[in-house]
């Protein structure tokens, strides 16, 4: 089936599209951003199906219907809209709908629906004589029905009958290099052109060949961008240098990659009794770890597998991240996020989701800890970037530009805040904490030393920072605190003492309930023991 999708909003785009295509994978699903757009694909292309929006810029739903109906072009139109009014629907029919859906689309109803539409086109063709033998010919010659045979094939699915209606599928049989191709667009809306994706399968097919005998097929998949699949059966596996193998790949997409999106490549090779599923899953590993940059975009799953995992390192710290984003440059904050997330990627060896998970969590913190101090559309865009932007990132790059924009513009809030004598007087405050924690201060003391009046210089730090004076006043000892019980130097009572702790027992209860871990634990955890008492 051949199917149209017309929205001018991208998100109801993708996800129609989406939603189709996992319902139908068979299905070739093509989008328009209006219906002056859609009326130009129709004419050229026909297809069987036009889901299409009311309410678009340039030509909406209903005229859009009305020209087809003048023109005489053959394809049945779904209208969708989010409107339920009954003169919608009434006036939908009579241009000559075939059916009205309402937003948000639910997915039992889309299913109904092709499924009627399914019946229809087979008693249409039914009528029209056709038969069973030219119907299979017909599927066969189409593209969307080898990408579902061929995709049956890679994961398991393909009876041996119907793979030898392929004419590759002798190769197919005795594959022993696979390797998948992702191309991910420079405009994330648009579909490739056939042509540029003939290109560049050309180009994949001319560089495979120089290794064994190969073949090159689109695949169409639910992740960002198109895919394409190189199967390659070598003479000797021995012969392969993955090394040259990702130079050359690297080398012949260049010039394409520049000026239609960047190509990035999962490649595996065939274990002894190994199945083409198995070996499809590897090579899909190996591509979701080209999502880090240091592999420039060529990833072998034989090093994904041959690396020994680590334990994650994010060294992040929020409160200090919020304390850099303070300041007059936003130098220092962006150099520690780029370190942070640089040590988390291990060389490129961590999952990408982790990735993906860690910063998204430094957005909600930063957004948690700047709550009612900046403005709350700030907020909002923290939110919105760490739920949507930040799990679509297809690379490393992308995920810490989203982050940067997003640091950037919590910096320049807190920048902007930074006006009046009171903003001056807190800052400064703040400073004098660190320069006195280990001393008995307290908020009278603050307030004097900045001719205020406690109550409302209390409610002032309150208000510019989020956290009270005697927050901060904690923050600035446990810091240093654990400073001290790391170097593993000075026993817990003196290192209470130089924190401005006069009771020890207050200080390990105030200590744990920020840590959440007992000073001892914390020393033990921090620097191993080397002997003496810790007490």
């Amino acid at each position: 089936m051949n199917i149209l999708i017309v929205d001018d909003e991208p998100r109801h785009l993708r996800g129609m599209a989406g939603m189709i295509q996992s319902m139908r994978p068979e299905a070739k699903v093509s989008t328009a951003k209006d219906g002056a757009v859609a009326l130009a694909m129709v004419k050229e292309n026909l297809p069987d199906v036009v889901l299409s929006d009311i309410q678009m810029p340039n030509l909406d739903g209903l005229a859009f219907l009305q020209l087809l109906k003048e023109e005489g072009l053959q394809t049945k139109v779904v209208m969708v809209s989010a409107y339920n009014l009954f003169e919608y629907a009434q006036t939908a029919i009579r241009h000559g709908a075939y059916d009205y859906l309402l937003k948000p689309v639910d997915i039992e109803k889309v299913e109904t629906l092709l499924q009627r539409l399914e019946e229809q086109f087979a008693a249409e063709a039914k009528e029209r004589g056709e038969s069973a033998e030219l119907k299979q010919k017909l599927e066969l010659a189409s593209p969307a029905y080898r990408s579902r045979l061929l995709h049956q094939w890679l994961i398991g699915e393909l009876p041996s009958d119907q793979g030898a209606e392929l004419e590759e599928w002798p190769l197919l049989q005795e594959v022993n290099v696979l390797l998948l191709t992702d191309i991910r667009r420079l405009e994330a809306e648009e579909a490739i052109p056939p042509q540029l994706m003939e290109e560049l399968s050309g180009k994949l097919r001319s560089f495979a060949e120089k290794f064994g005998q190969a073949c090159v097929f689109p695949l169409q998949t639910m992740q960002q961008g198109d895919r394409l699949v190189t199967a390659l059966k070598l003479g000797q596996l021995s012969d392969l240098s993955a090394a040259e193998l990702a130079a050359g790949l690297r080398d012949c997409i260049s010039s394409w990659q520049l000026l239609h999106g960047k190509v990035v490549h999962g490649m595996a090779v065939r274990t002894i009794h190994e199945g083409i599923p198995d070996l499809y899953q590897r090579a899909e590993t190996a591509l979701h770890y080209a999502f880090h940059d240091e592999w420039q975009g060529v990833v072998a799953a034989e090093e994904i597998a041959a690396y020994e995992p680590k334990e994650a390192l994010y060294k992040l710290d929020g409160e200090l991240l919020f304390e850099a984003l303070q300041e007059a440059s936003f130098k220092k904050a962006e150099e520690m996020c780029q370190e942070a997330f640089k040590t988390l990627a291990a060389g490129g060896y961590t999952d990408p989701k982790l990735m993906i998970n860690y910063a998204a969590l430094t957005l909600i913190k930063i957004k948690s800890r700047t709550s009612g101090i900046i403005d709350p559309q700030v907020g909002s865009v923290l939110t919105e970037t760490a739920s949507n932007s930040i799990p679509s990132c297809s690379t490393s790059d992308e995920l810490l530009k989203q982050l940067m924009y997003c640091l950037g513009a919590v910096h320049q809030a807190l920048t902007d805040r930074k006006q009046g004598s009171g903003d001056v007087a807190v800052e400064q405050c703040l400073s004098w904490i660190q320069s006195h924690y280990f001393e008995d201060i307290t908020l009278e003391m603050a307030a004097e030393q900045f001719h205020f009046n406690p109550s409302y210089f209390s409610t002032l730090i309150k208000s510019r920072t989020g956290r009270s004076f005697s927050d901060h006043l904690t923050e600035s000892r446990i810091r240093e605190a654990k400073v001290l019980l790391a170097s593993g130097k000075l026993k817990i009572y003196e290192i209470a003492e130089r924190c401005g702790y006069r009771d020890t027992k207050y200080f390990t209860r105030i200590f744990k309930r920020q840590v959440g871990l007992s000073p001892e634990a914390y020393k033990h955890t921090a620097r191993p023991l080397t002997g003496g008492d810790s007490r």
